[in-house]
């Protein structure tokens, strides 16, 4: 009778650990990763870029899980060919080291 018992609940555990690792597998699975400037208070400079780097201001990014911005004045002047995904509203250099250029349209 402890056998069955015993048996019955580790079935309810299994089934429960796998629908809560299900569950939250799928959560996070369409969240794009970016990486942001927390330390510029003062110069507001709103970088964020798709791979860890340095900020316009010259700071380390930090990783967010907050939505990527959808508007700014400055990208990444590298092209098609770079896919750091940086983008500020003050000029300077992105997560690749070359110089932003201002959005077209902005």
């Amino acid at each position: 009778m402890f056998r069955k018992l015993y048996l019955c609940i580790i079935m309810i555990l299994v089934v429960f650990s796998m629908g809560y690792l299900l569950h939250f597998s799928d959560v996070n699975a369409g969240k794009k990763k970016i990486f942001v400037c927390y330390y510029c208070k003062d110069c507001e400079c709103n970088f964020e870029a798709d791979k860890f780097g340095k900020c316009v201001c010259g700071e380390l990014l930090l990783p967010s899980d907050r939505r990527p911005a959808e508007t700014s004045k400055y990208v990444c002047g590298c092209g098609e060919e770079c896919k750091c995904g940086s983008i500020s509203d003050k000029e300077g250099n992105c997560v690749c080291d070359k110089p932003m250029k201002e959005r077209k349209g902005a």
